[in-house]
């Protein structure tokens, strides 16, 4: 058997026993980690914790189903390309239709699959996502890859810009 006497050839250390559970918490919550070559990419760039920041904030927000809330993410004006249209968001109240139409769907919450900043300066961040939206008794409804832009403006963190391949 080619398998015999593996297991005592293969050590495991403390600090991978660490990085692999460390792996696992972060798989079980709704948030997405960067890798750790992502993590080392942008170290120094002041950009990218705020990208995560500001996204971990978008998804709250917009789970609450709040308009005003959802709206204190965004700079304004924001810009969101989807369904074969360009659409500019000028208030938090221009947001407030996305709710009453995703509800119609079936939707009930979304959450992050995956989160990568892959351009980043310090004053912008551009991060490519995976969104998943669920319905209420936890079944996948839709999932889609998307682009989030990021940017420091007016004295804060806040979402520029969003294009999606969701409908």
């Amino acid at each position: 058997m080619a398998f015999k006497g593996l297991r005592s050839r293969l050590t495991i250390s403390p600090k991978m026993v660490g990085a692999v559970l460390t792996a696992a918490v972060f798989a079980w919550s709704c948030q997405s980690v960067p890798t750790v070559a992502e993590a080392e990419r942008f170290a120094d760039c002041p950009a990218a914790k705020a990208a995560y920041q500001v996204t971990d904030d978008f998804m709250r927000t917009f789970n609450s189903k709040d308009a005003e809330v959802f709206g204190s993410v965004f700079h304004f004006p924001s810009v969101r390309i989807a369904s074969g249209n360009v659409i500019i968001l000028k208030s938090p109240a221009d947001l407030e239709a996305s709710f009453t139409r995703l509800a119609e769907t079936g939707w009930d919450r979304s959450e992050w699959a995956r989160r990568e900043v892959v351009q980043c300066g310090p004053t912008k961040a551009h991060m490519l996502t995976t969104f998943v939206r669920y319905r209420a008794d936890g079944s996948e409804l839709s999932r889609f890859d998307s682009l989030y832009i990021v940017e420091f403006k007016n004295g804060r963190w806040g979402l520029t810009a969003r294009s999606s391949f969701a409908n």
